[in-house]
């Protein structure tokens, strides 16, 4: 593949000693560089609060992903190739006269005549104010209207409406619109992306994508992990913030927007917003009806006993924090009127599965009643991580002399159509924000729409308007998440692919 040329030939990480830097940001880089897709002379610019020198956050880096330079080719092949152009520069927000300090260190150290940068905010939520200080010198200077200086931010994208508009605004102080990119990096998966090939580039799923024919959806991730080492981070959080709020409304709105004029980004985030608007937002009384929350207790994991939540290493011992959710939704439009969308997300479950199950309506009038065997509604299942792909169940005779009727699963696989590799989310999003392709990225109208719908729930959860169910870890869940959909004559269907 030859190398192209894009705007942005330099990056720069604020955050760039931490995990998602060494774990995800920097081996996607050295992929598109190991795949020509970066320019000739690209550099990356990793930053921390220590004075650090490149020699030994390079050595550090390496000791710390030494398994993946082993295991990845394509990160180390890349990496041997980007190393002379890897520099390391200290920026501390809470030092005196560091905007100044930094932007002469960063001036010093870029090639001469570099073109815009692309700043990527990796810090937590309570730090971002503080970075845009040091980064707001560069946009004011650049005048190039063909190729602004553009901020990449990473989520969570504040805790409610009202920090997230304070966010916003503080990044429109330093950045135009149309140079902030707000990354959910669900929206660089393969098989997410893929939801609007296989809607909007086939004649026979639309017709049929509608409250007529569709009887309900149900969006779920599982993890069996647990917090890790983030329990700093998760105990303040909470899986509705941390995967619904943005991962899962995202996938939602792919499911259910309307077919845009084109892929262009204006259109995309037109429509998703749509979505997000048409919402049922709840009543305080409602969510309690509506909404499930748990926290994992001690269990087993793989065979392997492992902690509660509670138990956890630096979590509060009388905290609150859900580490499940379930919701029922409802997109009140049109197109969807009265079809419930079912959300779940957890951590310490028995499998890591994040898939999409669309559940057809039963047939209005069956010719086989003297058949054996059962005639099961249709439906599709999309699995979006891991073994990425599709299975339409159907209705089938199976061989044979006896007349009965089976289920049965038509089935495609990224693996075996397109084999093993597929670009990791942050290469294509990462590709994307250096060429100023905003299609995959959220609008600010995007993350205030999903707040209007979260905060609701929040806010009477912690009004102990609803109790904290548990689940013991390794499990499929709590009981009460399976009864939130037999109240409804429905109930969650476990993956098959």
């Amino acid at each position: 593949m030859s190398g192209r040329f894009f705007c942005a030939a330099s990056i720069v990480i604020f955050g760039g000693t931490g995990d998602l830097a060494s774990r995800k940001l920097i081996p996607a880089l050295c992929r598109l560089h190991d795949a020509e897709l970066l320019a000739h002379d690209f550099h990356i610019f990793v930053t921390g609060r220590a004075d650090l020198s490149t020699e030994a956050f390079i050595e550090h880096l390496m000791q710390r992903e030494a398994i993946l330079f082993k295991k990845d080719k394509r990160f180390a092949n890349g990496f041997a190739g980007l190393r002379s152009r890897i520099r390391y520069l200290r920026a501390n927000p809470a030092l005196p006269g560091e905007p100044e300090d930094f932007k002469n260190r960063l001036l010093a150290a870029e090639p001469m005549a570099a073109p815009a940068r692309l700043f990527y905010l990796a810090v937590p939520p309570d730090s971002m104010k503080s970075f845009i200080r040091l980064i707001k010198p560069f946009s004011e200077e650049n005048t190039d209207s063909r190729c602004p200086e553009r901020i990449l931010v990473e989520k969570p994208f504040g805790q409610n409406l009202k920090t997230a508009k304070e966010l916003n605004q503080s990044l429109l102080e330093a950045f135009t619109e149309n140079q902030i990119l707000r990354i959910d990096h669900y929206l660089g998966k393969e098989a997410v992306q893929n939801i609007l090939f296989m809607r909007f580039a086939n004649t026979f799923f639309e017709p049929v994508w509608n409250n007529h024919y569709i009887d309900n959806v149900q969006i779920s991730f599982s993890e069996n992990i647990g917090i890790g080492g983030r329990a700093g981070y998760f105990d303040q959080t909470g899986i509705l913030r941390d995967v619904v709020q943005n991962h899962l409304l995202q996938v939602l709105c792919m499911v259910a927007m309307e077919s845009p004029l084109s892929h262009l980004p204006g259109d995309l985030h037109l429509e998703k917003n749509k979505v997000l608007k048409a919402l049922r937002r709840y009543q305080p009384e409602e969510v309690a009806s509506e909404t499930i929350r748990a926290q994992y207790s001690a269990g087993e994991v793989d065979s392997n006993p492992v902690l509660g939540y509670l138990e956890e290493n630096g979590v509060r011992p009388e905290s609150k924090t859900e580490t499940y959710a379930a919701c029922r939704v409802f997109v009140d439009n049109w197109r969807w009127g009265g079809v419930p969308f079912y959300l779940q997300a957890g951590k310490r479950l028995e499998r890591n599965v994040t898939e999409i199950v669309i559940n057809f309506k039963p047939l209005p009038h069956s010719i086989f009643k003297d058949f054996t065997g059962k005639i099961e509604p249709n439906r599709l299942y999309i699995r979006i991580q891991p073994n990425e792909g599709i299975i339409l169940k159907v209705n089938s005779k199976p061989p044979g002399m006896n007349l009965q009727v089976s289920d049965v699963g038509l089935k495609f696989s990224y693996e075996s159509e397109f084999g093993d590799y597929r670009p990791d989310a942050y290469e294509r999003l990462l590709l994307d924000a250096l060429n100023g392709d905003s299609a995959l990225f959220l609008s600010n109208s995007e993350i205030e729409e999903s707040w209007k719908f979260i905060d609701p729930i929040i806010e009477a959860w912690q009004s102990d308007n609803q109790p904290m169910h548990t689940y013991k870890a390794g499990s499929n869940g709590p009981e009460e998440a399976n009864k939130l959909l037999a109240r409804h004559g429905h109930r969650w269907r476990p993956s098959i692919i």
